[in-house]
């Protein structure tokens, strides 16, 4: 499947698409993500700022009641002033310290114990040492056992400090507004003094604790870093990520922080991321679906090729089916080609069987013939056989009947005292030549096979060379053999011919001695006073039969030399024989292999 076209172009375009949506995702997402950070940033500094503006009121309100109280500095009866601001203020308590007699004037008139110098008071010193109005520190109430800070307001008379006016009021105010401070339900803020004093913080038992126990991080460097932030800070408190935003409180080192929980500010991003990713997912799979579909329609022709192909491909190799043409897009042009490229393949084949019908019937012909020309050179060879040793048998007589001659030759001198016996040698002579007379014959006739066996062959080798022709280039070898063969046939007609020529002149002369040797025996009488002539006639047989002795001699050798060529026809005729069996294998196996496809008429495919 993995190997499948149609898979890999739908796996192709379901990553482009999840690609392009995921691109699309990632981009709406950090698009989003910077706009819901920016928006967390205002929403989170509005709310620092709104909370912080309304701690700071809340101070200034207290504080400009003290300070109110620049006036009646030098009052006689300062005690209706203080119980008023006390009532306005909800103070628990207010009161005037005097710089210059060290005397503090309670509202209720309460009388501090004779130790008690205001001057040496924080609130005092820090009062005067600012020259505007303070806040402390929290301290525990011991009456009320709430949160209360001191708020302490300088006066100036003549360009020095006359009097501290003071009041405690409790922060259960500010502490409200700082519980109340709650973004998300995670988020929360906290008071927090210059010196890393928890003012207020929505658990109580943390009041007055150092910061640091919300987190070692949170040390002065990074709450004076904190409040120079433009954007807020992200810490890790209470386990869970927090951005940070620091908002000072006017009036008081104070700072207000607010720790929104980070999760919760971007649950509505990651709800877009979830939407999104649910989209792709989606939206992945109705195009998987659809371009399955639509791929199933297209590549359906495309399949059709595969098929037909893959047919093609089998053991049964079907050249006649075609495919279907219409249309004309990218699968009808494959179809197109693909029946001409079968057209083509079918026509060659054709033409491949038909060649291989016709090289089979030649290479059978071929064959049949070698085998009848290997049989009649086997009995061609076979005859030379006999006729060397028929020669060799006329050569032994001939040489026998020389040395009769030479003998009678010289016996002739004292032929006087032997006509008796010379009568009777003449007879004997007769009889020989008579002999001779019957084996020339013999030699003639062998001769005249001779020459039908080289006409016969010269024969086969003119129709092997027919055969050869039209074999083509695949009868090229044949050609040269035949070739061969009709040389070696025309060599043999020559020797043939030049034996019967011999064999005509020795037949000549051997009825010539017939002849002179019958002569003799009628003129055997007259054999002593004729004995001379004998002498003579004998000296010319002698000449003759030594004449006789190298012809026989020079047909013994032309007859070797036959037997010697007709030997090498039958080894070229058994190698034409293998040769044409070779051939007539090869055509089988051509023909086996074009029979493995199924192919139409040649009459079909011409029209």
């Amino acid at each position: 499947m993995l190997s499948s076209f149609r898979f890999r172009l739908l796996l192709a375009t379901a990553t482009i698409i999840a690609l392009a949506l995921i691109v699309n995702a990632g981009v709406s997402y950090f698009t989003i993500q910077r706009h819901n950070d920016q928006q967390v940033s205002r929403n989170l500094s509005d709310v620092a700022q709104g909370n912080g503006r309304a701690i700071s009121e809340w101070v200034a309100s207290h504080a400009g009641m003290l300070e109110a109280m620049e006036n009646s500095v030098r009052a006689d009866h300062l005690d209706p002033v203080l119980k008023a601001i006390q009532a306005s203020g909800s103070f628990l308590a207010t009161y005037m310290a005097y710089q210059d007699t060290g005397e503090t004037i309670f509202y209720d008139g309460w009388e501090p114990p004779a130790d008690f110098d205001p001057r040496m008071r924080p609130w005092y010193e820090r009062a005067a040492t600012a020259g505007e109005s303070i806040v402390t520190l929290p301290y525990v109430d011991t009456v009320t056992g709430g949160l209360v800070v001191t708020i302490a307001s300088p006066f100036e008379r003549n360009g020095s400090l006359a009097a501290v006016a003071g009041g405690d009021v409790a922060i259960d105010e500010v502490v409200a507004i700082v519980e109340g401070i709650a973004p998300t339900p995670r988020s929360f803020a906290f008071l927090v003094a210059a010196d890393g004093t928890l003012v207020a913080h929505p658990d109580p038992d943390l009041s007055l604790e150092p910061i640091t126990r919300l987190s070692p991080q949170l040390d002065a460097a990074f709450l004076s870093r904190l409040k120079q932030a433009s954007e807020p800070e992200l810490m890790m408190l209470a386990e869970r990520p927090r951005l940070l935003q620091s908002q000072p409180i006017a009036g008081t080192d104070w700072q207000l922080v607010i720790a929104l929980d980070e999760r919760e500010a971007t649950a509505g991003l990651r709800a877009v991321l979830g939407s999104s990713a649910l989209a792709l997912v989606l939206v992945v799979l109705g195009a998987v679906l659809v371009l399955g579909a639509l791929l199933t329609i297209m590549f359906r022709r495309l399949q059709q090729v595969r098929d037909a192909m893959a047919g093609i491909a089998s053991g049964s190799g079907d050249l006649t089916q075609r495919l279907p043409e219409g249309g004309s897009d990218e699968v009808a042009q494959i179809a197109t080609a693909f029946n001409r490229f079968v057209s083509r393949i079918e026509s060659v084949m054709l033409t491949i069987r038909e060649a291989s019908e016709s090289v089979t019937v030649a290479a059978g012909e071929i064959a049949t013939g070698g085998q009848d020309l290997s049989r009649r050179t086997e009995n061609a060879a076979s005859s030379l056989q006999q006729s060397s040793a028929s020669i060799e048998q006329i050569t032994s007589t001939i040489e026998h009947t020389a040395d009769s001659s030479r003998q009678a030759n010289e016996l002739s001198q004292s032929a006087s005292d032997m006509a008796t016996r010379g009568g009777e040698v003449v007879g004997r002579v007769v009889t020989t030549m008579e002999e001779i007379t019957a084996s020339s014959e013999k030699i003639g006739n062998i001769v005249k096979v001779m020459d039908g066996i080289a006409f016969q062959t010269n024969l086969l080798a003119l129709n092997a060379s027919v055969e050869a022709a039209r074999a083509g280039e695949h009868g090229r070898g044949f050609a040269v053999v035949a070739s061969e063969v009709r040389q070696l046939a025309t060599r043999s007609a020559d020797a043939s011919r030049e034996i019967r020529g011999l064999i005509d002149a020795s037949g000549e002369k051997v009825t010539t001695g017939t002849e002179l040797v019958r002569r003799a025996g009628t003129t055997m009488e007259e054999l002593v006073g004729g004995v001379g002539r004998v002498a003579k006639m004998l000296g010319e047989i002698s000449a003759a039969a030594g004449e006789q002795s190298d012809g026989i001699g020079q047909v013994n050798v032309a007859v070797a030399e036959l037997d010697r060529m007709t030997q090498q026809n039958a080894a070229l005729v058994e190698e034409s024989t293998v040769a044409a069996e070779q051939l007539k294998e090869q055509a089988d196996r051509l023909s086996e292999a074009v029979g493995g496809f199924k192919l139409s008429d040649r009459s079909l495919v011409v029209s």
